[in-house]
């Protein structure tokens, strides 16, 4: 897996994670900095922050300001 061919599976793998995660509605409980099994709501602020990582790796190409 060098050069391309690993940029896309990882790609493709986060893409799989972030729309599976979006359609359960839970993430993982993180205490103290470590993540449990114990799985709670996504938060509005969860929500548009993984619609933008999607959006990203829909589109690698396009550019998006940062505010």
């Amino acid at each position: 897996m060098k050069g391309t061919t690993g940029i896309k599976m990882r790609r493709e793998s986060a893409k799989k994670l972030l729309e599976a995660q979006l359609k359960r509605g839970t993430k993982p409980e993180k205490i103290n900095g470590k993540t449990t099994s114990k799985m709670i709501p996504l938060l509005p602020a969860d929500i548009t922050r993984i619609n933008r990582e999607l959006d990203t790796l829909n589109n690698p190409k396009k550019k998006t300001a940062v505010a």
